[in-house]
């Protein structure tokens, strides 16, 4: 995975959990503690209590380990970023599209960071319980800070990150440690927004897309094709409504939706290379992904409440 799309994931804690509002003079926590966040498996950690638009958006960035060459507000970002080399800036004229780890930016006013592409989402601190710039700590009102669809603030540009590295052991760089002699799984999924979106092979969509999970946040799954099983290979689906499907049964009702996927996988020729297991996840709607999952050694993956928006699939022995 990388940095850039971990800074997201970190961005995404602090704007779903109601243990961050909005503040400007407590903008860098409550000094109580720090919030552990699992990132690809790997520990990263943010302040507990409050943000400011800038402070959240540097923080994310920071904890996981990319440099914002000293910005520490909304009128020194862009100087001290370019600087550092992990950005590059895009006066709004150019028409540069922004790419999930990107960042809006008002100089000296506002700044939020773009958390999809497809549909265009952006996650942002703004405003305080009260109206102003304090209040409570912690988000009293799921409004402080929120993942929200893009608007124009209006912005003077975007800050491009262009940090190219990954967090060492992530679980995007387990297919390159797949020999070739082992078919790696290749499946998409059905939204009722998008239809059927792009084949990934492991945690590589087909097409380059550059994402590591097939699915688009918000949007729920209605329906998971998978191939490369091996011989024996098999997957389950479990509806909403219809509850479990047979084994290798896909989804015909787009009313219905799924809430979980339970995975089989069948090494062709383990004495030449091993035995390995399917390793998966999902992301409940709106949500951070749940655990990994191996085989049906623990029943599948899946959110009974909320139906899954992304799933990560892959081999491992």
């Amino acid at each position: 995975m990388l940095k850039k799309d971990a800074a997201v994931s970190a961005m995404r804690h602090l704007v779903t959990h109601d243990w961050h509002g909005y503040s400007q003079p407590h903008r860098y926590g409550d000094g109580e503690g720090n919030c552990e966040i699992i990132i690809a498996g790997k520990k990263f950690y943010v302040k507990q209590g409050d943000r400011d638009c800038s402070s959240a958006v540097i923080e994310a960035y920071t904890a996981v380990g990319i440099n914002c060459g000293g910005a520490t507000y909304t009128s020194n970002m862009r100087s001290c970023m370019v600087k550092s080399g992990n950005f590059r800036w895009h006066p709004m004229r150019e028409g540069y599209i922004a790419k999930p780890g990107d960042c809006y930016l008002k100089e000296g006013a506002h700044t939020a960071m773009c958390t999809s592409a497809v549909p265009d989402l952006l996650a942002e601190f703004s405003i305080s319980e009260t109206g102003g710039i304090d209040g409570k700590t912690g988000d009293q009102t799921g409004k402080e800070s929120r993942e929200r669809a893009y608007y124009n603030y209006p912005w003077d540009g975007i800050l491009e990150c262009i940090n190219k590295d990954t967090i060492s052991g992530a679980a995007s760089e387990t297919p390159e440690k797949v020999t070739d002699n082992v078919p790696i799984p290749k499946y998409r999924v059905l939204t009722a927004e998008d239809g059927y979106l792009e084949y990934l092979t492991g945690l590589k969509c087909a097409d380059g897309c550059g994402d590591d999970f097939a699915g688009i946040r918000g949007h729920l799954i209605r329906n998971v094709q998978i191939a490369n099983l091996g011989p024996k290979g098999w997957f389950r689906l479990t509806l909403h409504r219809q509850g479990l499907l047979p084994k290798n049964t896909e989804n015909t009702d787009m009313s219905d939706y799924v809430i979980g996927v339970t995975v089989y996988y069948d090494t062709p020729e383990p004495q030449k290379t091993g035995y390995y297991k399917a390793k998966y996840r999902v992301s409940p709607l709106n949500k951070d992904y749940l655990k990994w999952e191996y085989d049906d050694e623990d029943g599948g993956a899946g959110d009974d409440t909320n139906g899954i928006d992304r799933l990560q699939l892959t081999i491992e022995q």
